[in-house]
């Protein structure tokens, strides 16, 4: 793990249950932006996330109605402060600072459908500086050797995450269901604190993970692992990727997560925890066979 990294008191146990169970007892669920993309971009600052892109990335926006750019450098705005500042221009609020985001979701989703704004989709994605972390690739291929469901959760939107996969030489793996939001669609489908109801959003998914008894959960905020509300008596080893490390930080994010990766770290620490599992399997077929030309 990356050095700095902080692990919670059951980890080893966390994982010793997952080698236990292999492979075919897995299911993987994941955020998206800042979890498979990194906290920098390609330039060294900080990466988009995927409305940024349309809402900084944009070339055509001197073309679109006050209404639509007004929009635009609210929510960026909005968007650019800390959650500490969110939170302070809310009156300390914090349902009224989740009405606030969600009235600039809705309002950018609306904006989004009625002008069509999907078709400026890849202009935008080619000024962007969002980069995946190093190694994702390898992740997937392990996901597809197993074929083990995996659900990506985003509140970002479709037609950035699929091409920003498939142009980095990471497309979704085969037995993936995407349950995020499109600019061609006026209504949300995915917010942050509404993560929770999202395994009733995608029946297809529990279908795929039917019998499946560990989660392994990717996120880089807490709410990230809202969706493990879906499912209550399942075992899930959770793992955060930490953009700006602090004690405070830590603390809060060891309190849900059972390890911390921070450096923007790449994706090596979760393969070398999956090779882990494949080859707790490997093993106890190579053990059983030696047993069998023994006898």
């Amino acid at each position: 793990a990356p050095v700095g990294s902080r692990f919670s008191a059951g980890f080893d146990n966390m994982v010793m249950k997952l080698c236990q169970a292999g492979p075919e007892q897995l299911m993987v669920i994941t955020d998206f932006d800042q979890t498979l993309t990194t906290y920098f971009g390609k330039d060294g600052l900080p990466g988009d996330q995927c409305h940024d892109i349309m809402l900084r990335r944009f070339d055509g926006a001197m073309s679109l109605p006050d209404e639509v750019k007004q929009t635009f450098r609210d929510f960026d705005e909005w968007n650019s402060i800390t959650a500490a500042e969110r939170l302070a221009r809310s009156d300390n609020d914090p349902a009224k600072q989740a009405v606030i985001s969600r009235r600039f979701f809705d309002a950018f989703h609306h904006l989004s459908a009625q002008h069509e704004l999907s078709r400026f989709a890849p202009a935008c994605l080619a000024n962007s500086n969002v980069r995946v972390r190093d190694c994702l690739e390898k992740t997937f291929a392990w996901l597809n050797r197993w074929d083990v469901p995996f659900l990506v959760v985003s509140a970002g939107l479709r037609e950035f995450l699929v091409p920003i996969l498939e142009k980095s030489g990471a497309p979704l793996p085969s037995n993936t269901v995407l349950l995020s939001n499109s600019l061609e669609e006026a209504a949300v489908s995915v917010t942050s604190p509404e993560k929770v109801h999202a395994l009733k959003l995608v029946p297809e998914f529990m279908t795929r993970a039917e019998g499946r008894t560990q989660v392994l959960l990717l996120g880089d905020k807490p709410s990230d692992c809202n969706p493990l509300a879906g499912l209550p008596e399942t075992p899930a080893l959770k793992i955060a990727f930490l953009g700006e490390p602090s004690e405070e930080k830590f603390e809060q994010y060891l309190k849900i997560f059972d390890a911390v990766l921070v450096g923007d770290a790449s994706m090596d620490f979760v393969n070398c925890l999956l090779d882990t599992v494949s080859n707790t399997v490997s093993n106890t077929v190579r053990d059983t066979s030696d047993a069998s030309i023994m006898v």
